[in-house]
């Protein structure tokens, strides 16, 4: 098995913290091999944004994301810059409250990041709300082990706030998308 994660937003908005966030649960948690990779624009926030997680059970010899099996996109242009570097059969999750996205493509989930964190938590809690619905869509890697990873990225005093928006994502995805699709087959 081999993953290739992008994530993409601009500075300030956590993507890279989110993706560091995602590896060490995939590395340390959940035992995969595992490559981070980011770049970004040379202004301190709002500039072009993007971290890579590579994410295999056996040894990674090349780093790099060339076309993602999951993509992640914070705002619109993060979505444009990147979304035709995927793959035909590519997972994206978007944060629906700056993204808007093609209403035919099937394999989009929407989950409305900025809205949550707004009216729930503070905003600096979007990457954490949209790396909870990304854990639910994401293969062998358990609800469980992505808190362990926050817990440990965060003082007792902010992982608190963290876990909960972590949990608004991750429960948001799975009522929205999984739990709908188990009601049909009933």
């Amino acid at each position: 098995m081999r993953k290739d994660i992008r994530i993409a937003g601009a500075g300030g908005q956590g993507v890279i913290l989110a993706s560091v966030i995602l590896a060490k649960a995939y590395g340390i948690n959940e035992h995969y091999y595992v490559s981070q990779t980011q770049s970004y624009g040379p202004e301190a926030r709002g500039g072009a944004c993007k971290a890579e997680v590579v994410v295999s059970d056996s040894y990674i010899d090349y780093m790099k994301v060339e076309s993602a099996d999951l993509f992640i996109a914070f705002n619109q242009f993060g979505y444009e810059k990147y979304k035709e570097e995927t793959r035909s059969d590519c997972i994206i999750l978007v944060n629906s409250s700056l993204v808007k996205t093609d209403p035919v493509n099937e394999q989009i989930y929407k989950l409305p990041a900025t809205e949550i964190a707004e009216t729930q938590f503070e905003p600096f809690t979007v990457n954490i709300i949209m790396l909870g619905g990304l854990t639910k869509l994401l293969p062998k890697l358990h609800f469980k082990s992505t808190r362990e990873s926050i817990k440990s990225n965060f003082s007792n005093s902010m992982a608190q706030i963290n876990l909960e928006a972590f949990d608004q994502g991750y429960h948001y995805i799975e009522s929205h998308y999984f739990n709908n699709l188990h009601k049909n087959c009933s």
